[in-house]
């Protein structure tokens, strides 16, 4: 036995990991942060020079701010730092950066970028500013040929100063784009990116001039798979797109969050489709082309229409809705409860099987005011047919914000009487006080259901 406990202890003991060849142990450390893989200099000679290999530089500037070193002092440290590390390293392959700068800052920043773009594959690059400054990025420093994915995240500005690109692909093999920023013009952006599939937008204006304006167009990549484009202009600016256009038959993922005035939409019969969020201004063109995009979506699995899309189908001259013949899971965003739209969209989801509502009192200002002038009053009516997913496919329905009016307390229990394969229906409200509660959920209890297999959930 004291044989095999020393024999136990020798292998304990033994340095397993450093004897793993150079590349196993650099694609360990390109998982750490980069002063955490420095700092595995000083396990042994084996590891002094090793983290200086590693073809991944992850930098977060947090550890130089100090109390006793000013904001200008550790921005002038984070930099310094950064071009003597990278100056030992192997050629990089993944570049993330997360740092703070003012207007000298964000110059060698950018300057620094545009030096090592070419063989990167991925660049994630975040900056913060407290003054809410806005700095710009010319087109030069993210010229790549190599890049494959690309994340920028900050108060920036990207500029390309009248240059004449002619065609000129200056992201030929990105595949994923992420920009959280200021402006862009996104449409000759994306002019150069051939091979994009998953794009993700946030725009907090469309351009750099304080007045209203027009936009010819926005033309989204047809490679794209994925696509998130959210654009939150200022209400103090009126904006006007001409055309967006959405040809992208690949496309599995949409989620949409504009306030322009779009005047025209081009989109495609979107057969991959997987899953859709909506939520679009109910600006006067949009809500003629609401319609249009959801018959283009009709293929889509999981749909989600937020309130002021809501408001779009409601204010819409004519509505045809398409049959959803996918359709699994269905959630939707009032602020005022209308059960005449919801059952218009529950006989065009023959096989839906979960339904969620969400009812908010909380709600922007000028939604509000929007809704308030096209609201009309609404009253439960007994449909004439019984929608097919009711009886067949239903099988769980979740309500946020229900307040018991008799307009929903009428379309619940027509749910729990007509839901012949229900199995949940899950009530979450808010009361005043615990007899309230007591008395609704009584009130409901009581309805006879048409499963038997149904639980009533009162939150």
């Amino acid at each position: 036995m004291g044989k095999r406990r020393k024999q136990r202890k020798a292998a304990v003991d033994r340095d397993v990991i450093s004897s793993l060849p150079d590349e196993i142990l650099c694609h360990i450390l390109s998982f750490l942060p980069t002063r955490t893989s420095m700092a595995t200099s000083v396990l042994s000679r084996r590891w002094r020079y090793l983290w200086e290999k590693v073809q991944v530089l992850d930098l977060n500037d947090d550890f130089l701010y100090t109390h006793d070193r000013s904001d200008e002092e550790a921005e002038e440290c984070f930099i310094n730092f950064l071009e003597k590390v990278v100056s030992g390293f192997n050629p990089l392959r993944k570049v993330r950066l997360s740092c703070r700068a003012d207007d000298y800052g964000y110059r060698r920043l950018f300057e620094w970028i545009g030096s090592v773009s070419e063989g990167v594959r991925e660049l994630y690059f975040s900056t913060r500013t407290t003054n809410r400054m806005t700095y710009t990025l010319h087109f030069e420093y993210i010229y790549s040929t190599s890049l494959v994915s690309l994340v920028l995240d900050g108060n920036i500005n990207i500029i390309f100063d009248d240059v004449n690109l002619d065609g000129k692909l200056f992201l030929p093999s990105l595949k994923n784009l992420e920009l959280h920023i200021d402006y862009l013009n996104l449409d000759v952006f994306l002019s150069g990116c051939p091979a994009l599939e998953t794009l993700r937008v946030t725009l907090i204006k469309f351009t750099t001039r304080e007045a209203d304006f027009d936009l010819e167009a926005i033309h989204m990549p047809r490679t794209l798979k994925s696509l998130t484009f959210e654009e939150r202009y200022h209400y103090s600016e009126v904006v006007t797109l001409k055309r967006l256009q959405l040809d992208t038959p690949s496309l599995e993922y949409l989620h949409l969050e504009l306030r322009c005035d779009y005047k025209r939409i081009l989109v495609c019969d979107y057969t991959n489709i997987k899953k859709a969020c909506l939520d679009i201004w109910p600006k006067r063109r949009n809500v003629a082309w609401v319609p249009k995009l959801l018959g283009a979506l009709c293929k889509t699995k999981f749909l989600w229409l937020k309130v002021s899309t809501i408001q779009c189908l409601i204010r819409a001259p004519v509505l045809n809705l398409p049959d959803f013949c996918n359709l699994i899971q269905l959630q939707l965003d009032f602020y005022g409860f209308n059960s005449t739209l919801l059952i218009d969209l529950l006989r065009n989801c023959p096989k839906l099987q979960t339904l969620k509502i969400y009812t908010s009192e909380f709600i922007d200002d000028h939604l509000r005011k929007s809704y308030r002038n096209s609201h009309k009053r609404n009253d439960w009516t007994q449909p004439l047919s019984v929608p097919n997913c009711i009886v067949s496919h239903l099988n769980t329905v979740e309500y946020r914000g229900y307040q018991d009016t008799p307009e929903e307390h009428e379309f619940t229990a027509y749910i729990l009487q007509k839901g012949l394969v229900l199995k949940t229906m899950r009530i979450h409200a808010k009361y005043d006080n615990l007899d309230l509660k007591r008395r609704r959920y009584m009130a409901l209890s009581e309805i006879q259901r048409g499963s038997s297999m149904c639980r009533l959930e009162v939150h």
